[in-house]
């Protein structure tokens, strides 16, 4: 593994357990055995670091679901199997990381999402409403960047209100209430009723 990539992996690890204001240029140079120097060479400063670092996570955790959906009998066991998995990380990481991503999210978000070219390679629920149309489970005529920017948008939000912080959804609860029935309304016939025997529990 070459600097660049070590400075990435371990940055990423502090910022989720610590949080990334809490997180110092020279805690990540102490952490790796190397100078300060090395970091800014490869990085400008802090904020980049930052965003590269999300940007990595946002790659990672993308193929991750990749595999879980290429690895699935149908789309709906792998949104079942990927809650699953988003449940579990979440359990991995401080409240103080997801308050410190505010700041950079706009920029990574950007960066990734701004054209259906970046979708397709970056978004992870691009392939899967792809794959879902074709094996007959959502409505065929969907326009996937469409539907797709909109599921970003509502995990922005999710992110961003205030006033849905203030009401502290649980994950179970934020699935039940906005995205499983988001996805009932793109399915078929065929999907509603995978989404019953899936989800009926």
């Amino acid at each position: 593994m070459d600097t660049r990539a070590r400075i990435l992996e371990k940055a990423s690890e502090m910022f989720l357990s610590m949080g990334i204001r809490s997180v110092t240029m020279d805690a990540i140079a102490s952490e790796l055995g190397i100078s300060k120097r090395t970091i800014y060479e490869l990085f400008h400063d802090k904020d980049d670091l930052v965003v590269q670092a999300l940007r990595q996570m946002i790659i990672s955790h993308n193929n991750e679901m990749l595999g879980i959906i290429t690895g699935s009998d149908n789309v709906i066991e792998a949104i079942v199997l990927i809650m699953r998995m988003e449940s579990q990380k979440r359990m991995h990481f401080t409240k103080v990381f997801a308050e410190d991503i505010k700041k950079y999210y706009p920029v990574v978000y950007t960066s990734f999402y701004s054209c259906k070219e970046s979708l397709k390679e970056f978004s992870a629920s691009y392939r899967l409403l792809e794959k879902g149309i074709k094996e007959g489970i959502f409505r065929k005529g969907l326009r996937i960047d469409l539907v797709d920017n909109f599921l970003h948008e509502v995990i922005n939000l999710m992110h961003n209100s205030e006033r849905i912080r203030m009401m502290n959804p649980q994950g179970a609860e934020v699935l039940d209430n906005i995205f499983l029935p988001y996805f009932r309304g793109l399915c078929t016939r065929k999907g509603l009723e995978l989404m019953d025997k899936y989800f009926e529990n």
